[in-house]
């Protein structure tokens, strides 16, 4: 028997929590009565928790949870293989799996509240020596990973994130309100390496006074400051949006903008690329790694080049972009790679 750790259940979906979300759909398939998902109380995915055919134990919440009723839990049934896919697990189990996406927590530990900091910082590299594989989410994570914990390489397996398949499945929209003015996108949560402020001033130095800027993503807790920058005619806050919702924001936009300072990943710039988007991102090697020859790459540090990509990006006379390499980001692919991995620890 596999546990898997499906705290995630309780969490509003970022990409950490899309990540666990898909795999776990498509290992559940494929291994089914071989694996068994376990929860702590305060489901808010109602629907996931039940395809899952998950089960709620103990009575604590969050890393208490994890340290306390999981860990009893795995004791109580033979130690089995526990994954779990947002970082953390209990601290004294070493019949483990874990994921870790990035390493934010250390480089921009300033950024988080305290508390989080403080426990990211303490569990996740003691729960990285201690377990017998790590995953991540790029080979640019992979590097850091590596070099901030101290693991051997071969300790770290690469499991890039996928489309989901309302992206692929996607029908070419129509909007109904004429009233709608062209705006650029970009799609986050709120958090200060995410770079809203230069990449509000680059979209403010531009001479179009008709195009706005939509800025989708939800201010999430656990961030000690968010974006000191209140909307207006132009720029356009939009929260809690749904999958579909999401998709016609993709489709309709002249551009998508991403000038994040650091990823672990970027789903948002495959979810754009896949709806064929112009896109804008950073120069930072994991958009490197996972864009290609038709992106524009800018400096996410200097306004002027954030604005002159968003310029020439707009001026593009083919606005229906193809991406070769969105092929590589399958969760199906990314799915198999994680069982074959779990097969090898049973």
């Amino acid at each position: 028997m596999i546990i898997i750790n499906a705290r995630f259940l309780t969490q509003p979906i970022s990409g950490v929590q899309r990540f666990g979300i898909e795999i776990s759909k498509i290992v559940k398939k494929q291994l089914k009565d071989q694996v068994c998902f376990v929860t702590c109380p305060g489901v808010i995915h109602i629907e996931l928790f039940e395809e899952l055919e998950a089960k709620i134990i103990g009575v604590n919440k969050s890393h208490i949870w994890e340290q306390i009723d999981l860990f009893a839990y795995l004791s109580l049934n033979k130690n089995p293989l526990l994954v779990s896919f947002g970082y953390t697990g209990p601290l004294f189990y070493k019949n483990q799996i874990v994921s870790i996406h990035d390493v934010a927590f250390k480089y921009y530990k300033e950024s988080f509240s305290k508390s989080f900091a403080f426990v990211y910082n303490y569990l996740v590299p003691r729960i990285a020596k201690k377990c017998l594989h790590v995953f991540t989410v790029s080979e640019a994570a992979k590097k850091e990973v590596v070099k901030e914990l101290k693991l051997p390489s071969q300790k770290v397996s690469v499991v890039y994130n996928g489309i989901s398949s309302i992206f692929k499945n996607a029908e070419k929209l129509s909007w109904k309100d004429k009233s709608v003015k062209p705006y650029i996108l970009t799609v986050s949560s709120h958090h200060p390496r995410k770079n809203y402020e230069r990449l509000i001033e680059a979209f403010n130095a531009l001479n179009d006074t008709e195009i706005q800027l939509y800025v989708i993503g939800n201010f999430v807790g656990h961030f000690s400051n968010t974006v000191a920058i209140k909307p207006n005619k132009k720029v356009k806050f939009l929260t809690n949006i749904t999958d579909e919702q999401l998709v016609a924001y993709y489709q309709k936009a002249e551009l998508f903008v991403f000038p994040s300072l650091y990823e672990g990943f970027g789903i948002p710039v495959i979810e754009a690329m896949s709806q064929h988007l112009p896109c804008v991102i950073s120069d930072i090697p994991v958009f490197k790694e996972i864009g290609d020859e038709s992106v524009i790459y800018v400096n996410p540090r200097d306004v002027d080049s954030i604005s002159k990509g968003i310029i020439k990006g707009l001026n593009l006379v083919d606005k229906t972009l193809n991406y070769p390499k969105l092929d590589q980001f399958s969760w199906e692919k990314s799915a198999n790679k994680v069982v074959k991995i779990l097969k090898n620890f049973l």
